[in-house]
């Protein structure tokens, strides 16, 4: 009997040092942030709270590395506080833009800031709100310009409303989608309109308009959302 609880105590004691040699190891030691910038006019481009824009990552230094994902904030900005300083290959993906190429970024311990500048497929111009009266109803009017940075058509454009600032293609207590299906000037208005009587009195709304592009896979490009109280807005 003595010889089997020394041997059950000695075997306690190894899994307890096993499990604090496993504690040892290292974090996380590196926060990395940065955004999405139109390489042409430095603004970050907005996204789509569901089903946005990805950075493709894999970290340098492992035979068989696994491939991980940052995701976009609304606003085109990303954060990591938890990352490991070291080698990685990163590429922004699946986005509203032209991917760029892989580029090789080098995370240091502590803070990393980096901004990938690439081309949107288009960018939302020049958006203006009202509110007039058609056929005795009011309507709540949004009128803006489409910049195609890309020589192809305009699949569709759309009008997404929420009171939530992350208002988009998926987020959305009202929309309205247009089909297009034809390449646009740039300096050509766009409407997009709908019923007043669907906003609520004294109550204040995100509002934001996009376009699609006619590619593979491509997402709405944005205007960043604008906060507005449909009522207070004078009939034109």
């Amino acid at each position: 009997m003595k010889t089997n609880v020394v041997f059950y105590t000695a075997f306690v004691l190894s899994l307890l040092l096993s499990s604090c040699e496993l504690l040892n190891y290292d974090g996380p030691d590196a926060q990395f942030h940065g955004a999405i910038i139109d390489e042409e006019t430095g603004d970050t481009i907005p996204q789509d709270i569901i089903d946005g824009s990805t950075i493709d990552y894999i970290e340098l230094g492992y035979n068989t590395p696994e491939i991980q994902r940052l995701i976009f904030k609304v606003d085109g900005t990303f954060r990591n506080n938890l990352m490991f300083s070291g080698e990685y290959l990163m590429i922004p993906t699946r986005g509203n833009f032209f991917s760029p190429d892989t580029v090789d970024i080098t995370i240091r311990k502590g803070d990393n800031n980096y901004d990938f500048r690439v081309r949107p497929y288009a960018r939302i111009n020049n958006v203006s709100i009202q509110t007039m009266t058609a056929s005795d109803k009011e309507y709540l009017v949004v009128k803006f310009t489409i910049d195609p940075v890309a020589s192809v058509a305009v699949k569709s454009i759309m009008l997404s409303v929420d009171k939530n600032p992350n208002v988009g293609r998926r987020l959305h207590e009202f929309f309205f989608e247009k089909n297009i299906g034809t390449s646009v000037d740039p300096d050509q208005i766009q409407t997009l309109w709908m019923p007043l009587s669907n906003f609520t009195t004294g109550t204040k709304y995100y509002v934001r308009v996009g376009a699609l592009m006619d590619l593979p896979e491509a997402k709405y490009n944005w205007n960043k959302a604008i906060r507005i109280d449909p009522h207070t807005i004078p009939i034109q």
